[in-house]
């Protein structure tokens, strides 16, 4: 009797100490993660670029795929290394295909002397955890290279800013990169 009373105190033990370990592993992974915290302590860090993001903004200098505001569309061009897709007097468009068949629509909008008076960045995604994934990838990046946001909007150099939005509607998923001086394109 004593031997069984033993054996059902241990046993009482052992789930209970099984419940509070799972209670608590379950509350961490539901707890919200404030983003903001999350970004404004990764300047000071690495910040590791995946080949999705990579392969979105190219070389690091210039504002975007080492492209300045102000760069002649000759200049445009030869840095660039996407499909083109489209050009006019306005505009220069290139395309990039991702392997899960997700694609990225980039417009140089050029001004009456033929230079880039903004860029903007259309990035179709399958769905909301790839939207969440690459709004993260984007924020630690853009934080890393211009500094904290206000209202997910950097100061880049002189009057250019770059602005990244969520633009996910019911099943269209996506993001949207505006960068340079001009915010109506």
């Amino acid at each position: 009797m004593k031997q069984t009373f033993i054996y059902s105190a241990l046993l009482a033990t052992v789930l209970l100490l099984n419940a509070c370990q799972t209670k608590q592993q379950v509350s961490e992974a539901t707890s919200p993660v404030d983003s903001t915290q999350m970004v404004t302590n990764q300047p000071d860090s690495e910040v590791v670029v995946s080949d999705w993001l990579e392969q979105l903004v190219g070389p690091d200098d210039g504002l975007f795929r080492g492209v300045n505001s102000g760069d002649a569309v000759s200049v445009v061009k030869e840095k660039e290394s996407a499909e083109p897709f489209e050009e006019d007097a306005a505009h220069v468009g290139y395309t990039i295909d991702y392997p899960n068949l997700e694609s990225t629509d980039i417009q140089y909008f050029l001004d009456k002397n033929k230079k880039v008076s903004g860029i903007q960045v259309d990035i179709y995604l399958n769905n909301r955890q790839s939207v969440d994934t690459h709004l993260k990838e984007l924020t630690t990046y853009f934080t890393r290279k211009y500094g904290n946001p206000v209202q997910q909007t950097w100061k880049a150099s002189g009057n250019d800013r770059v602005t990244l939005t969520d633009v996910s509607k019911g099943k269209d998923f996506g993001l949207k990169l505006t960068l340079g001086g001009s915010p109506s394109m």
